[in-house]
């Protein structure tokens, strides 16, 4: 009778505790990831100089970035291409404060992109509003900040501030992005300005964010600045983009 009862309590706590795989469901015998569901694929092959994105073995740039005159960002890079996978996870970190399933992307670092000695630059996180980071606790940027300058010996630098509060850029489409950011960051002159600058963000998606950045960094004297991500996310649509948009917003925790 007891051999009975604790089989059944058993069964009962695993089927409502056992740790699931936050893409499928799939219940786990540990909290982890599904083999078939991993967010993890590499940024590979022929990319262009400038932005980084993927570009014929023949080109050494994109079209858009053949016809920029004026950028305030030198080079961009990213680990990561920004999977339907990828998607869940940072949602999960960012909306629904479960920072610790950033560790997944942590050795997925590639290796140090950018001309010159590493130990020329400094790096900076993209801020999130004071309001934002008392509300998540985290800012995810600060954390991949950590890995990239404990990993390239690179000094730090937190003189960037977001002073004013935006909804998501990714309920928006390329148009509204640009106005959303317009006086969102100053830099605390608290802080010198250096003069290489990497900029440090989790997802590239249009580039908006970081050049608003860079914009800043630039009026305050900063002569090269690089941006480095995470992630990267895929040329869309517009029409892609904002369905996207849409199905995010209506997950939990928008």
């Amino acid at each position: 009778m007891f051999r009975f009862l604790s089989d059944v309590i058993d069964l009962f706590i695993r089927y409502w505790f056992s740790p699931c795989c936050p893409i499928c469901q799939k219940c786990l015998t540990s909290r982890s990831l599904c083999v078939s569901c991993s967010p993890i694929s590499p940024i590979t092959g022929a990319l262009c100089d400038r932005c980084g994105i993927q570009v014929d073995e023949n080109r050494t740039q994109c079209a858009d970035c053949e016809e920029l005159k004026d950028d305030p960002i030198n080079r961009i890079r990213s680990s990561l291409w920004f999977t339907d996978e990828a998607k869940v996870i940072m949602h999960l970190i960012k909306f629904q404060n479960r920072f610790e399933w950033l560790e997944i992307f942590r050795e997925h670092l590639r290796v140090f992109p950018f001309p010159g000695s590493g130990s020329d630059f400094v790096c900076i996180p993209v801020p999130i509003h004071r309001k934002k980071y008392i509300t998540r606790g985290f800012n995810q940027s600060e954390i991949i900040l950590e890995w990239t300058a404990e990993r390239w010996l690179l000094k730090n630098s937190g003189g960037l501030e977001k002073v004013k509060e935006t909804v998501p850029q990714s309920s928006l489409n390329k148009q509204e992005r640009k106005s959303n950011l317009d006086s969102s960051f100053r830099w605390n002159p608290r802080f010198e300005i250096p003069e290489k600058v990497i900029l440090i963000d989790d997802i590239f998606t249009t580039g908006e964010t970081l050049k608003a950045c860079a914009r800043v960094l630039k009026e305050q004297g900063a002569k090269e600045i690089y941006g480095w991500t995470l992630f990267r996310a895929k040329p869309l649509r517009e029409s892609s983009l904002k369905g996207f948009s849409n199905l995010i917003n209506s997950l939990p925790g928008n």
